[in-house]
């Protein structure tokens, strides 16, 4: 899967949604696409130098590579086209999008759906040929029910349910540390201070 794959996949799938929907989406590198074709982190110095040019940023030739790639990133958080093409194409479509928190995959049912659909498939597979694993693929998907994803949704909605309800709790358990800094004509430094710090040595 890379990005252009997966571009003409979601078209195709967004163009059979009858009405406005909620797209759920993780945050693999494909789906996060941008509209600008901005410099790798293995970009070379003259890449870089030439789209910061295209950019009407000022640089100075002698400047780093490292400070060059800074200059980017800093520009990224603020130039308008930095709209990923996945979201753009929901919207321009009607949908809407929910992005998942990073590293929190449990969140969205379809892995749940998933599962069951590998599940199905590993166990009826028993001649592993890839023409019958995509049979069974295939069946195991259409076997899928909207009882099934209603609760496959519930469960997601619980884990995120309880996952917040740690959080506040944890937030309400968590009292504020505060240090009080004295000025400097605190007592620190008396002449009774340093016999008792000569002592403890």
């Amino acid at each position: 899967m890379n990005a252009e794959v997966f571009k003409k996949w979601f078209i195709d799938m967004l163009n059979h949604l009858e009405e406005p929907s909620v797209i759920v989406m993780d945050n693999v590198s494909y789906h996060s696409m941008l509209k600008d074709n901005f410099p790798k982190s293995n970009s070379r110095k003259i890449v870089v130098e030439e789209w910061l040019k295209n950019k009407n940023v000022e640089f100075s030739p002698q400047e780093w590579l490292s400070e060059l790639r800074e200059r980017v990133k800093q520009l990224i958080r603020y130039i308008s086209d930095t709209i990923e093409i996945a979201i753009e194409i929901v919207l321009e479509m009607g949908h809407e999008v929910i992005r998942l928190p990073p590293y929190h995959c449990q969140y969205n049912p379809i892995e749940l759906i998933w599962a069951q659909v590998k599940g199905e498939v590993a166990k009826k597979n028993n001649t592993f040929k890839m023409a019958d694993v995509e049979k069974l693929a295939h069946a195991a998907m259409d076997a899928v029910t909207q009882e099934d994803w209603q609760k496959c949704v519930a469960h997601a909605e619980k884990i995120q349910d309880e996952d917040n309800s740690k959080e506040i709790l944890r937030d309400v358990m968590l009292e504020p540390i505060i240090i009080t800094l004295q000025d400097d004509d605190s007592d620190w430094g008396d002449e009774d201070d340093e016999d008792i710090f000569e002592a403890d040595l």
